[in-house]
């Protein structure tokens, strides 16, 4: 009873079929290469100060290849340009001395990771920001469209049930 009419419907073959694309070709453009960006702002501790002057340095954990930035601005800006795609560790120089943070960040090719950069006494650094790490499917366009694609389908088939059942006096 349901399969006879869920096929003859335009829209829901449309719909189908437009599904079907969308899961099988990018919605996003590809990327320009694989070499991402890394930026953001350095704070002393309190994040209240930015300070200026500081160099970030980037550490492959693959290779120990380094990405070095200019020194930050007087507002506290950095930038890091044309970093390979990988897992990294970081740190900043600074004229109050060096800091490293004391875990890994991953660079992702083709994309800007925007990570602020707090400078913690003891020679510390924390971080806080994001864009490097990756989406889980279902906030991506294709997990979506199979949640929309889920829900619609289960939608036709009640609304398919209960158009197909007898009016009764007595409910």
């Amino acid at each position: 009873m349901l399969s006879r009419g869920l096929f003859r419907s335009r829209f829901i073959v449309g719909g189908l079929v437009a599904a079907f694309v969308v899961l099988i070709l990018p919605l996003q453009a590809p990327a320009q290469g694989r070499q991402g960006t890394l930026q953001g702002t350095v704070y002393s501790e309190g994040m209240r100060t930015r300070i200026a002057n500081a160099v970030v340095k980037l550490r492959n954990l693959n290779d120990q290849r380094e990405y070095v930035s200019p020194p930050s601005d007087p507002k506290g800006n950095y930038k890091i340009l044309m970093i390979e795609e990988g897992w990294y560790t970081l740190g900043v120089s600074t004229p109050a001395g060096d800091f490293n943070l004391n875990y890994g960040i991953y660079i992702k090719g083709g994309e800007v990771a925007k990570l602020s950069l707090q400078l913690l006494p003891g020679g510390m650094l924390e971080g806080t920001g994001g864009n490097g790490a990756p989406k889980s499917f279902f906030s991506k366009p294709e997990g979506i469209a199979i949640i929309v694609l889920g829900v619609g389908g289960a939608a036709f088939a009640v609304y398919e049930l209960v158009k197909n059942q007898e009016a009764s006096p007595v409910r």
